[in-house]
């Protein structure tokens, strides 16, 4: 990889492996669209470790690891605003598949394309969010691995794992897009206004996506049949769920055990751009802190957004679309907004949170790991302090959400 700039490199801060391959190969993620091609006989670079445990280990006499830690020249995160672009190649290594994360990254490029004028741009490994590159067809994506021939043609690459304030990310967020353009001096893409589109006179499709990444961030069973209760004289309502998650199966349970009227469940959307599209085609929705309620900054979808642990001012950034509600809650161990992204883990191995565990964020030094299905149902059926003080509030914040929707509708003719 090279640089056409003077500026000195810096490794890479997010891990990269380097492999080779001695024949053709094919890779798609579950749940993303994109399928990629690897030429036999290749050098690749990847930061997949789906795409490194499914395929370069379970496949020895085809793959071979060539470096487990390489190293990627960058240009360092204080000079990218000095850095000349126009007419560049660029090349961005994401590092993270987080769907919101990836969504900031297109808000940001966009306004890279716009106001720097590279002659080029790409990502590197997007992986199951690649999907959502489509937003803006503009951003070049290889989704699960980089051909070191291909990587050599870029002028310069930037490394966004290196934005200082992801390093405290699961106990605090970043607003990614906001960080992104203060590091490059540019303002925001003309492409993405931060205010909602109209919501629609007629036919008006409602959406409730209530699932988060984290039973943190998960909106209750209750919470959801209570909005849609209330949204139903407005339209279609839809509650969209996740048949790939645990949550997402219990949560269609609780749902379908209500007989709720007239409302209709979706229990999973194929792929991250199926998620996309409804998100795209929907006239209001009501979100969850999650992937999806910033993939409705992507469309200016109007709605409601609901915050546990985390403060919905930073997450939504620059964005009006959605109207931001954080759960009030204050207790001896914690308070919202607490900033923790995920469940941690204590010395003896409980998962939870300081709520939860009644201890302190310094006696909790690990995010959780890999799902755990017994803590998943556990806190599905006994949340954490902060969701189930939002699950007392039910009628307030269904009420909350309709008079939001009754602002935002046009008058009649």
């Amino acid at each position: 990889m090279s640089s056409a700039t003077s500026t000195p490199l810096v490794p890479n801060r997010t891990p990269v492996l380097s492999f080779s391959a001695r024949e053709g190969f094919r890779f798609r993620q579950q749940n993303a669209t994109a399928f990629q091609a690897g030429r036999g006989g290749g050098k690749f670079l990847t930061t997949s470790d789906v795409f490194v445990r499914e395929m370069v280990l379970k496949n020895p006499q085809q793959f071979q690891v060539i470096a487990p830690r390489h190293e990627v020249g960058c240009v360092p995160p204080e000079r990218w605003g000095e850095v000349p672009l126009a007419g560049k190649r660029l090349l961005f290594l994401l590092p993270s598949q987080a769907l919101g994360s990836n969504v900031a990254t297109v808000l940001a490029l966009a306004a890279l394309l716009e106001h720097r004028r590279p002659a080029k741009l790409a990502v590197f490994c997007a992986k199951s969010a690649s999907d959502i590159y489509d937003a803006f067809r503009r951003i070049e994506v290889f989704p699960y691995w980089l051909d070191q021939r291909e990587a050599g043609r870029y002028d310069c690459i930037f490394d966004l794992g290196q934005i200082e304030g992801r390093q405290d990310i699961d106990i605090w967020p970043i607003d990614m897009e906001g960080e992104i353009l203060r590091a490059f001096g540019v303002p925001p893409a003309g492409a993405f206004p931060a205010e909602a589109k109209p919501v629609p006179r007629r036919r008006l499709r409602l959406g409730i996506l209530p699932l988060g990444s984290s039973p943190l961030r998960t909106l209750p069973v209750a919470i959801a049949a209570a909005i849609a209760a209330r949204l139903r004289p407005f339209g279609e309502v839809t509650v969209y769920l996740n048949r790939y998650q645990l949550q997402g199966r219990l949560y269609r349970e609780k749902l379908e055990a209500l007989q709720l009227p007239e409302v209709k469940i979706v229990d999973g959307l194929d792929t991250i751009g199926g998620l996309m599209n409804a998100i795209r085609t929907l006239g209001y929705g009501v979100f969850a802190d999650s992937g999806p309620a910033h993939m409705a900054k992507l469309f200016a979808t109007p709605g409601f957004a609901i915050y546990t642990s985390a403060p919905g001012a930073i997450l939504q950034g620059r964005f009006r679309n959605l109207a931001n509600w954080q759960v009030p809650f204050a207790g001896p161990h914690c308070a919202t907004p607490c900033g923790l992204a995920k469940l941690r883990l204590d010395e003896k191995g409980q998962i939870g949170c300081m709520g939860s565990l009644e201890t302190t964020l310094a006696a909790l030094p690990k995010v959780a790991g890999a799902p755990d299905a017994g803590a998943v149902s556990r806190f599905f059926e006994r949340p954490v302090p902060c969701v189930e003080r939002l699950a007392a509030l039910s009628a307030e914040v269904a009420d909350a959400v309709a008079a939001d929707l009754e602002r935002r509708m046009p008058e009649a003719p």
